[in-house]
């Protein structure tokens, strides 16, 4: 942190992961559309769909509490690059996974 700018205080701590929670349940339903267009991306071999997606994930999983969406999303942008179809449907499977238990964690149909 900058040593001009204020600290946040607790209260402002609080309100911000209170919105989070609050948004949970739409940001898991945000990534089960990314994860359809994964599928459909890895069918088609869409390897600069797959890539952008797969960027998309790292940088917000983490920021949403899902640490794990931003290391699989890492990977699968990696996987990506390198167009290695196995460790794409892998990944893409182990998304599904972690997020179908996401969703039944915080009833997200």
């Amino acid at each position: 942190m900058l040593p001009f700018l204020p600290k946040k205080m607790a209260e402002e701590q609080d309100n911000e992961d209170e919105l989070i929670k609050e948004l949970i349940p739409w940001y898991l339903a945000s990534e089960k559309e990314n994860l359809v267009l994964l599928e459909k991306a890895l069918a088609e071999r869409n390897f600069p769909v797959l890539i952008e997606i797969g960027d998309k994930l790292y940088g917000h999983g983490k920021s949403f509490g899902f640490a794990h969406i931003s290391i699989l999303g890492k990977r699968i942008e990696i996987a990506a690059i390198q167009q290695d179809f196995t460790m794409l449907r892998d990944l893409v499977s182990a998304f599904k996974e972690y997020l179908q238990e996401c969703c039944k964690r915080y009833n997200v149909d």
